[in-house]
Formats: structure tokens, sequence, C-alpha cells
């Protein structure tokens, strides 16, 4: 999640606080009891019942609300009461000649900008349930408005409110949102949910709306796997490798993947040499390769433990020297990784010893038959 361009929008909107501050504190004072005054009035006219079924009455303590928030800032809701009294209003008006007006404040800049602001600093001292229901109700206020959208996704996630959370980011790409950061983090919601389906068409209109971001591709491989897909994870990584021919980690997952299956192995192979070429020390590469050749030659010399003697006179020599031709090919490879161990600074790995062990014990016992 981008959380530095999510705070670097916010201070926008918590700049109006500060300015305020600076104001004369005379003048801010009053200006917090004139709005105080204000909303003493218009909350007294709305529990009347004559004057409570005016929208009038209702409007007067939006407006009242919103200077509060705009003006003095002591009632950190007073954006939400605003916005209910718009509401209240409207609910009133019922259709009447002042519904168009009412509907027109509902979908003001300033409510708007007052919801934002006070849903910032409810973000910032990390309330996040406030947060999100000011940023819910300034979606509502400007519903085109991706901002809004996004930080109400962005809280419902830090809020652990998963399916608000869907809700708006699903909103915000529906609007034309194209943050390659929202599309990783619905699907790793879709993705926690075991809803593989839907974690994988996330992330397909992430790459369409952001062909060249290749962790969203990554993030699509990985889904995928963990799904156990493994052949559309294959296609996948050789669309990638087509664009990004030099790219490591594609190279060697793709070698993996291709390794686990017994029928592409072969295909494997080919993968590992593109990462050689490019890095003949890569440790993990040099590791599965050792182990390729190492299993290959087991493989083999189970040829060999098949047979009967008659046969093993015929055909056994040839047999357990082919398996001792992998098994010395499996070692420069396990040296290698040895070697950059070493060089690194790094701990040996206890499995690569094992394999050393094992390989130079096997070699031994391959030069006694010569």
């Amino acid at each position: 999640m981008k959380k530095t361009i999510f705070l670097s929008v916010l201070s926008m909107f918590s700049a109006g606080v500060f300015a305020q501050s600076a104001l004369d504190s005379q003048v801010r004072d009053a200006q917090c009891k004139s709005a105080a005054d204000e909303i003493a009035k218009g909350e007294k006219a709305s529990q009347d019942a004559k004057k409570g079924a005016k929208s009038s009455t209702w409007v007067k303590l939006a407006t009242a609300y919103e200077d509060m928030a705009v003006n003095c800032g002591k009632d950190s809701m007073a954006s939400e009461k605003a916005y209910n009294s718009y509401k209240k209003a409207l609910e009133v008006e019922a259709g009447g000649k002042g519904a168009k007006d009412i509907e027109t404040a509902l979908k003001s800049q300033k409510l708007y900008s007052i919801l934002m602001q006070q849903g910032a600093g409810y973000y910032n001292s990390k309330n996040f349930p406030n947060a999100l229901k000011l940023f819910k109700l300034a979606s509502e206020t400007s519903p085109k408005d991706t901002i809004a959208t996004l930080y109400a996704g962005i809280v419902a996630q830090l809020a652990k409110d998963n399916e608000s959370a869907k809700l708006y980011f699903n909103k915000f790409i529906d609007e034309g949102g194209k943050d390659p950061a929202v599309f990783y983090s619905l699907s790793e919601i879709y993705k926690s949910e075991k809803d593989h389906n839907k974690a994988v068409e996330v992330l397909r209109k992430g790459i369409t709306a952001n062909p060249g971001d290749k962790d969203l591709k990554g993030s699509l491989v990985n889904v995928q796997l963990s799904s156990g897909n493994s052949q559309e994870a294959v296609n996948e990584l050789k669309k990638l490798i087509e664009t990004d021919p030099n790219n490591i980690n594609n190279l060697l997952n793709l070698a993996i993947l291709l390794q686990n299956d017994n029928n592409t192995k072969e295909e494997a192979l080919v993968y590992y040499k593109k990462v050689l070429a490019i890095d003949p020390s890569n440790y993990d590469c040099n590791f599965n390769l050792g182990v390729y050749y190492f299993n290959q030659a087991v493989e083999i010399k189970k040829e060999v433990d098949k047979m009967d003697m008659k046969e093993y006179q015929k055909n056994g020599k040839a047999v357990e020297d082919k398996a001792c031709a992998k098994f010395a090919e499996a070692k420069p490879h396990f040296d290698t990784c040895k070697a950059t161990r070493e060089k690194e600074g790094k701990p040996q790995e206890q499995d690569l010893m094992d394999n050393l062990t094992s390989l130079t014990s096997v070699l031994e016992q391959c030069a006694k038959r010569k």
C-alpha cells in the first residue's frame, strides 16, 4: 500500500486546520461562540414540533455545523452532523420546491472538504472507525471523486473492515482509478478469503490499467500458485519473460515450476541455464541444478538396483557409468553454492553440506570402479 501518497494528500485536507489555528485567538473564540450559539438555536428549533417540520430549520442547523467545522473545529464530528442535518432537511422537504437546493448542498464542495478534513484528522490520530465513517460520507457527497473512495478503502482495510474495503476499492476501480496499490490490496483481501478467482480478476484489471507494472504481474503468478493453478502460473511467467527476458526471479520461478512437473523437467533446464548465463553464481539456481542432476543420477542408479545378475553383467557397468556422470555433473553446482556463501560471509546451509557429503561419498565409489 502506497502510504506516502495517502499521507501527502491527507496533508492537503489538514492544512486548513493549521491555517485556522494561526488566527488571532480572540477572533477564533468569537467564531467558535457564534457557531456554538447558532447550533444551540438550531437544535432547539429542530426539537420544536412546528419548526422541526420545516426543512429550512434543518438547513440552518446544517449550515451552523458547517461553520463549526470550518471556522472553529472544536466539534470533530461537526461535518457528519452537517451531513445528517441536510439529509433530515431533504426528508422533511419530501420532494418539495426546496429539495433541489438541499440536494445541491449535500453535494457541495464545502461539505465534501470538511468531511475529508475531519476524516484526515481521525486518520492521523489512528481513529480508523471514525475516519472511515467520514470518508464514506465524503464519497457519498462526491460520488465520482476517487480520492474519497480511495481513502475509504484504505482506512477500511486498516480498520480490518474487509467488506467496506472491498466495496470502496471496487468503487475506486469502477470510477477509473488506476493506482496499482489498490488492485494489489484488493486482490490480497480476496486471496485471504480464499476467493482466488476474484483475486485473479482484480489483478488482471490492474495489469490492463497498468500494463508496465511488474509487481502486479508477479502477484498474479503468486495467486495462481497459491490456488494450485500451476499451469496458469507457467503461462503468466512465460509472458513476463517475453517482455523482460533478463529478469532472474521470473526465469528461476519458471524453471522451478517446470522442474516440479515430470513432463517438463527438460524444459526447466533451459531456463536454469538462462539464469546462469546472467548470474553464474546464483545460489538458488545452482542448488536446484545440483539437485536436478543428483536426482537424475539416483533414478538411473535405480535401474541397476532392479537388475538381476545376468542383466547386470551385460549392461550394469554402462548404466552405472551413466549415473556416475550425472552425479559428477551435480557437484560443480553445489561447490558454487558453497563458494558463494563463503564469499558472502554467510554460514553454510545444512541441506547443501549434507548433499555435498553424500555426493563426495558417491563420487569416491564411482572413482574406485574405474
